[in-house]
Protein backbone atom coordinates (compact mmCIF):
# COMPACT_ATOMS: atom_id res chain seq x y z
CA UNK A 1 0.00 0.00 0.00
CA UNK A 2 1.42 3.28 -0.91
CA UNK A 3 1.21 6.18 1.56
CA UNK A 4 1.50 9.95 1.51
CA UNK A 5 1.71 13.12 3.50
CA UNK A 6 -1.33 14.57 3.84
CA UNK A 7 -2.73 17.94 5.40
CA UNK A 8 -5.91 17.59 7.21
CA UNK A 9 -8.18 20.10 8.74
CA UNK A 10 -6.66 23.03 6.21
CA UNK A 11 -3.45 21.95 7.18
CA UNK A 12 -3.67 22.23 10.84
CA UNK A 13 -2.30 18.33 11.01
CA UNK A 14 -0.42 16.44 9.09
CA UNK A 15 0.13 12.96 8.31
CA UNK A 16 1.08 9.58 6.01
CA UNK A 17 -1.84 8.00 5.20
CA UNK A 18 -2.81 5.51 2.42
CA UNK A 19 -2.67 7.05 -0.70
CA UNK A 20 -6.49 6.40 -1.56
CA UNK A 21 -7.98 8.14 1.91
CA UNK A 22 -10.34 11.24 1.34
CA UNK A 23 -10.41 13.67 4.38
CA UNK A 24 -14.35 14.01 5.18
CA UNK A 25 -13.15 17.28 6.54
CA UNK A 26 -12.99 19.06 2.94
CA UNK A 27 -16.24 18.72 2.25
CA UNK A 28 -17.11 19.90 6.13
CA UNK A 29 -14.90 22.78 5.08
CA UNK A 30 -16.81 23.56 1.97
CA UNK A 31 -20.36 23.27 3.54
CA UNK A 32 -19.00 26.10 6.06
CA UNK A 33 -17.88 27.92 3.60
CA UNK A 34 -20.97 27.80 1.50
CA UNK A 35 -23.01 28.20 4.75
CA UNK A 36 -20.73 31.36 5.38
CA UNK A 37 -19.82 30.08 9.24
CA UNK A 38 -17.90 32.06 11.16
CA UNK A 39 -16.95 29.18 12.87
CA UNK A 40 -16.90 25.36 12.84
CA UNK A 41 -15.58 22.44 14.54
CA UNK A 42 -15.15 18.67 13.85
CA UNK A 43 -16.34 16.22 16.57
CA UNK A 44 -15.55 12.72 15.41
CA UNK A 45 -15.01 11.53 11.73
CA UNK A 46 -15.46 7.50 12.08
CA UNK A 47 -16.13 4.86 8.90
CA UNK A 48 -19.50 2.90 8.19
CA UNK A 49 -18.30 -0.35 6.03
CA UNK A 50 -20.67 -1.27 3.57
CA UNK A 51 -21.29 -5.00 4.46
CA UNK A 52 -24.14 -5.12 1.88
CA UNK A 53 -22.20 -7.13 -0.85
CA UNK A 54 -23.20 -4.17 -3.11
CA UNK A 55 -20.71 -1.68 -4.62
CA UNK A 56 -21.54 1.43 -2.82
CA UNK A 57 -19.28 2.60 -0.92
CA UNK A 58 -18.53 2.48 2.38
CA UNK A 59 -19.54 5.83 3.93
CA UNK A 60 -17.12 8.53 5.59
CA UNK A 61 -19.44 9.99 8.46
CA UNK A 62 -18.56 13.59 10.18
CA UNK A 63 -20.49 15.28 12.75
CA UNK A 64 -19.69 18.69 14.33
CA UNK A 65 -20.80 22.05 14.39
CA UNK A 66 -20.87 25.50 12.60
CA UNK A 67 -21.63 28.92 13.52
CA UNK A 68 -23.95 30.38 10.67
CA UNK A 69 -25.39 33.56 10.56
CA UNK A 70 -28.80 33.83 9.26
CA UNK A 71 -31.46 36.51 7.88
CA UNK A 72 -29.01 39.13 8.80
CA UNK A 73 -28.35 38.56 12.21
CA UNK A 74 -25.09 39.66 13.94
CA UNK A 75 -25.00 36.81 16.53
CA UNK A 76 -24.88 33.47 14.60
CA UNK A 77 -26.82 30.15 14.81
CA UNK A 78 -25.78 26.76 15.85
CA UNK A 79 -26.08 24.40 13.55
CA UNK A 80 -25.18 20.63 14.05
CA UNK A 81 -23.63 18.76 11.30
CA UNK A 82 -24.12 15.58 9.88
CA UNK A 83 -22.18 14.58 7.15
CA UNK A 84 -21.59 11.48 5.01
CA UNK A 85 -19.39 10.80 2.27
CA UNK A 86 -19.56 7.99 -0.24
CA UNK A 87 -16.10 8.20 -2.22
CA UNK A 88 -17.40 7.06 -5.81
CA UNK A 89 -13.59 6.32 -6.50
CA UNK A 90 -14.51 4.81 -10.33
CA UNK A 91 -16.32 7.93 -11.23
CA UNK A 92 -13.96 10.49 -9.72
CA UNK A 93 -16.48 11.39 -7.52
CA UNK A 94 -18.13 11.98 -3.94
CA UNK A 95 -21.41 11.65 -2.96
CA UNK A 96 -22.41 13.89 0.20
CA UNK A 97 -25.15 13.65 2.48
CA UNK A 98 -25.71 16.17 5.31
CA UNK A 99 -28.38 16.88 8.02
CA UNK A 100 -27.77 20.60 9.05
CA UNK A 101 -29.69 20.79 12.52
CA UNK A 102 -30.38 23.88 14.02
CA UNK A 103 -29.54 23.91 18.06
CA UNK A 104 -29.50 27.53 19.03
CA UNK A 105 -30.67 30.52 17.32
CA UNK A 106 -32.20 33.73 18.60
CA UNK A 107 -35.66 33.76 16.71
CA UNK A 108 -35.80 30.11 19.09
CA UNK A 109 -36.43 27.77 15.79
CA UNK A 110 -34.28 25.34 17.07
CA UNK A 111 -34.41 21.55 17.30
CA UNK A 112 -34.13 20.38 20.59
CA UNK A 113 -32.02 17.88 22.45
CA UNK A 114 -34.65 15.20 22.21
CA UNK A 115 -35.02 16.08 18.24
CA UNK A 116 -31.21 15.87 18.01
CA UNK A 117 -31.69 12.45 19.63
CA UNK A 118 -33.87 11.32 17.21
CA UNK A 119 -31.87 12.64 14.16
CA UNK A 120 -28.70 11.15 14.83
CA UNK A 121 -30.92 7.25 14.82
CA UNK A 122 -32.84 9.15 11.52
CA UNK A 123 -29.70 9.84 9.86
CA UNK A 124 -27.90 5.97 10.30
CA UNK A 125 -30.30 4.52 8.89
CA UNK A 126 -29.90 6.78 5.91
CA UNK A 127 -26.33 6.52 5.38
CA UNK A 128 -26.44 2.65 6.31
CA UNK A 129 -29.01 1.84 3.64
CA UNK A 130 -28.21 4.37 0.80
CA UNK A 131 -27.52 2.22 -2.06
CA UNK A 132 -26.18 3.31 -5.91
CA UNK A 133 -28.46 1.55 -8.21
CA UNK A 134 -26.99 3.68 -11.19
CA UNK A 135 -23.80 4.41 -11.33
CA UNK A 136 -24.76 6.36 -14.80
CA UNK A 137 -25.61 9.08 -12.47
CA UNK A 138 -21.77 10.15 -12.17
CA UNK A 139 -21.12 10.64 -15.98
Amino acid sequence: MDFIKRDLFGGAITAKTPSNLIDASFHFESLAHDNSAVSSEVYNVAVIPNDRGDDTPSAIILSGVQGVPKFNRTAPDEVQILMALYRVEHKNADLVVTFNIPTRTDDGGVVSEEGLAIARPQFDVLVKSLHITDFGLFQ
